[in-house]
């Protein structure tokens, strides 16, 4: 989640394993922003590996389940997909921070993104005919920068962590040979964890020291998906997807640290509202030969309805401005197959951001981005395959927080940061695919 959301005013095996593996994802995954904002499309190695060009239309390994249920009627076997993603971030800020306009001594927080580990989980089987399900565990939103201490922009913020943990069980069903349609539900998680320092010496005087907040909480909410696969010859796919938006009521506890009683702040229960974005998508694959096939994406995320997010607790609350604007991300990639196997992926896309200049925050830096991806998919036997991929994305320009109305502390408005960042992410995933 965006920082100022985070201030203190303001079948039956199945479904075990399924658990199990949701629990490893929360032990496991809080990363930098991989996509548009805060979103993160990473959840299977040949995606990666084409900069998820054709996401909605290739229907050639389980991750269709999420991507697209409708592409399930074309994975003729029961079939389970494994994947690791390694986030690699590199969020470094360069600039000063000043307190009424006196300069404000620290470091630059060094590299504030951290290496973590991303699992998917995906599995198709097949009902019927013309009936497929399945389920995808996945973690379709994260974020998370630590800066070290003492950096300068401490009081706008220290860590957070933010995850989302989506439950996704869909059906299929072939309506004709060349329509098929999909739809699914979402057991969602979302957890945020954020720290900031307070100046406490802009309130009190010089020397006073500095006290601390930490807000901690979650919730579980539901939202739902819908696709269609429509095959206009044997050589020509074409899907449509959509995700509902999901609202979440976070509930948890507001903690602070070495505060002066004067200020009256109290440690408790404390809640928020956290609208995580619609998405829509339309996505073609054509096969040019049996070697060869090229895909292209475009997806619209309604960021928009992530404006304004109110932190209650029995303090004052405090309103925090957000406001984002909707986003679009344009991938084209290829698949190309040397032998029966091997196979090798590419792709390029573009992903804006939904962080305006004017309402930047060191927790999001962010900027529109490209991403490069390449891949490869090996063929072990029969019933097992191996993908693994690598995708670097870098950010268009350096992202600027001197016009930004998030770039002053919010508890006091005295401390305000002034400075540029160099964001990119290196990813490199991995996915074990096995029919059965």
């Amino acid at each position: 989640m965006q920082h100022r959301s985070d201030a203190i005013f303001s079948r039956p095996h199945g479904v075990r394993a399924a658990a199990v593996f949701a629990g490893c994802i929360s032990a496991l995954a809080s990363t930098e922003a991989l996509g548009s904002g805060f979103m993160v499309r990473e959840n299977s190695a040949a995606s990666v590996g084409m900069a998820f060009a054709g996401n909605g239309s290739r229907a050639d390994t389980p991750a269709t389940v999420f991507n697209n249920p409708a592409g399930m009627t074309r994975l003729t076997d029961d079939e389970v997909e494994l994947g690791i993603a390694g986030i690699i971030p590199n969020v470094e800020f360069h600039g000063t921070a000043s307190a009424r306009g006196a300069p404000l001594s620290g470091t630059n927080g060094d590299n504030a993104g951290r290496v973590v580990i991303v699992p998917n989980l995906s599995w198709t089987f097949g009902l019927t005919d013309r009936w497929k399900a399945g389920l995808a565990v996945t973690v379709p939103f994260g974020l998370g920068v630590a800066y070290d201490s003492p950096w300068v922009g401490r009081y706008l913020n220290i860590k957070t962590s933010a995850l989302a943990i989506d439950i996704n069980p869909n059906v299929a069903y072939r309506l004709s040979p060349g329509l098929s349609l999909g739809a699914g539900i979402s057991a969602q998680y979302l957890k945020l964890d954020t720290t900031t320092a307070i100046p406490q010496f802009a309130i009190f005087g010089p020397g006073a020291p500095d006290a601390f907040y930490r807000f901690n909480a979650h919730d579980w909410a539901f939202g739902y998906n819908l696709g269609a696969l429509v095959e206009l010859d044997g050589a020509t796919r074409v899907g449509l997807t959509y995700r509902s938006q999901v609202d979440h009521r976070i509930k948890g506890d507001l903690d602070f640290t070495g505060t002066s009683p004067i200020l009256g702040l109290v440690s408790g229960p404390a809640a928020a509202n956290a609208h995580l974005p619609a998405t829509a998508g339309a996505s073609i694959t054509k096969d040019l030969s049996s070697d060869l096939s090229l895909s292209a994406d475009i997806q619209f995320s309604q960021w928009s309805v992530f404006k304004r997010v109110v932190i209650e607790s029995a303090n004052p609350p405090f309103p925090n401005e957000e406001r984002y604007r909707d986003s679009w991300m344009v991938s084209v990639g290829g698949v190309y197959r040397l032998d029966d196997i091997w196979k090798l992926r590419a792709g390029l896309a573009w992903d804006q951001t939904p962080v305006t200049d004017a309402f930047r925050a060191v927790t999001l830096p962010d900027e529109d981005r490209y991403l490069l991806g390449v891949g490869f998919g090996y063929k072990l036997s029969d019933a097992a395959s191996l993908d693994g991929a690598y995708e670097h994305s870098f950010a268009s320009k350096h992202a600027s927080m001197n016009n930004s109305f998030n770039n002053t502390d919010p508890i006091t408005h005295a401390v305000a940061l002034n400075g540029t960042y160099d964001v990119a992410v290196d990813i490199v995933a991995f996915s074990l695919r096995y029919k059965y």
